[in-house]
């Protein structure tokens, strides 16, 4: 049986999912680096497949024990290794995300350049290594803009300035030192884009799921999603999105602009896209799989996208012809409840019970119960409650939403000040 070495980290898709996908296609070889989440489940890792622990090691001795497992191909789940990723199949010859590109795809300021220039996008951004950066950047790309990470992910740290005091607040947060000194982190400080008014109940923006072989690009599906907490923390998603057939095109058609202009050759790809009053644009493109997107097609339409890009990574032609005319077969959908902005800490969860029996509500998963602290700034990782379901339609799906958040009482411990910007 081929093998493919699955570089591991925590992203879109568990040992267990992974393992689950690959069977009867590729032997996996997972792949352990560092990781800043602390020590990996090697243990799983042996028992469902080949462990292959590269932690403390430089490329060249990774590289050399990554090459002693013969992998066939090579992937990433996750944000967090694909430099190492792209770094291991360049060294290998595997087809992977080249290393140039990686850094497109995960540097902002770089990956804006790109989109503004292909009509992707158009939106004024500067790279901030300091305070004294960020002034100037206000002045150059203007109010309202959005100052987050230049690599980061899952909405960490990343804040909504709509006046200068925002700035100065934004800035003492993430540039404790003096206004003069370096920044420890990159930020990037682009103007806010616009969405459009009408998409009540759902968010003003979407994602584009996308397989990539050998250069031609074929879109999975256009990911809806829910409307933002403040300042940009994600609520979840659900697919197909509730979109017009014009729409959708449109927004398809940014997202292959996107992908052409970065150089995307090979594999699976997520690209956020806000709706806005003069036509879609790309928020940014991620070189991985949508974080739960696996779960999402596999309920609706029963498509294995962790299975599509091993196929894909594997050079089998046959890969993306398998999920060309998806049928849908429901709507499928994860909510996700976050704090508010100046909670500290939650102090009571009740309701989960409930909410677990209401018709379409298949899992309930409690990530952050009474006592744990809060930091709007984790983002994505700061989640109270997740909830997996399905429902028949997007008018059943949009009285279910009205369900859950009546159902869920959250209590939180307040911040004082509040750590807002």
């Amino acid at each position: 049986m081929r093998r493919i070495a699955v570089v591991y980290d925590m992203g879109a898709a568990d040992v267990v999912e992974i393992a689950a996908a690959l069977e009867g296609l590729a032997e996996p070889i997972f792949v352990c680096p560092d990781s800043q989440f602390g020590e990996q489940p090697t243990e799983l890792m042996a028992e469902l497949g080949r462990l292959c622990d590269i932690s403390g090691l430089d490329l060249g001795r990774a590289a050399t024990k990554v090459r002693a497992e013969r992998p066939d191909g090579i992937v990433t789940f996750t944000d967090y290794q694909l430099e190492r990723t792209g770094a291991l199949a360049a060294e290998l010859d595997l087809p992977f995300h080249s290393p140039e590109l990686v850094r497109k795809l995960t540097h902002k300021h770089l990956q804006r350049e790109v989109l503004n220039g292909c009509g992707a996008s158009a939106v004024p951004a500067r790279l901030v290594t300091g305070e004294d950066s960020a002034r100037l950047a206000v002045a150059e790309v203007g109010l309202p803009a959005v100052f987050k990470p230049d690599v980061g992910t899952g909405s960490r740290s990343t804040y909504r300035i709509s006046s200068y005091d925002d700035l100065v607040a934004a800035c003492r947060s993430e540039f404790p030192g003096p206004a003069a000194s370096a920044a420890t982190e990159a930020f990037v400080f682009e103007r806010e884009l616009q969405g459009v008014v009408n998409t009540a109940p759902w968010g003003d923006y979407v994602s584009v799921e996308s397989a990539v072989f050998d250069g031609a690009i074929t879109h999975l599906t256009v990911t809806g999603k829910f409307p933002l907490a403040p300042p940009f923390r994600e609520a979840g998603s659900f697919l197909p999105a509730a979109l017009p057939e014009e729409d959708e095109k449109s927004v398809l058609d940014v997202a292959t602009r996107a992908l052409t202009a970065l150089g995307v050759r090979t594999g699976v790809c997520h690209t956020e896209v806000k709706l806005t009053p003069s036509g879609p644009q790309v928020i940014e493109v991620n070189g991985r799989l949508g974080g739960l997107v696996n779960a999402l097609l596999a309920r609706a339409t029963g498509v294995d996208v962790i299975r599509l890009a091993a196929g894909i990574a594997l050079g089998d032609e046959e890969a993306t012809k398998a999920v060309d005319n998806i049928a849908y077969e429901r709507i499928a959908f994860i909510y996700a409840r976050v704090p508010p902005l100046e909670a500290r800490r939650v102090a009571e969860v009740s309701g989960l019970e409930q909410l677990q029996r209401l018709p379409g509500i298949s899992r309930v998963v409690l990530k952050r119960g009474a006592g744990h602290s809060t930091d709007w700034r984790a983002g994505r990782l700061g989640q109270v409650y997740v909830c997996f379901g399905a429902t028949e339609t997007h008018e059943a799906l949009a009285s279910l939403l009205d369900e859950m958040t009546d159902v869920v009482k959250v209590r939180y411990e307040p911040r004082y000040p509040p750590l807002i910007n």
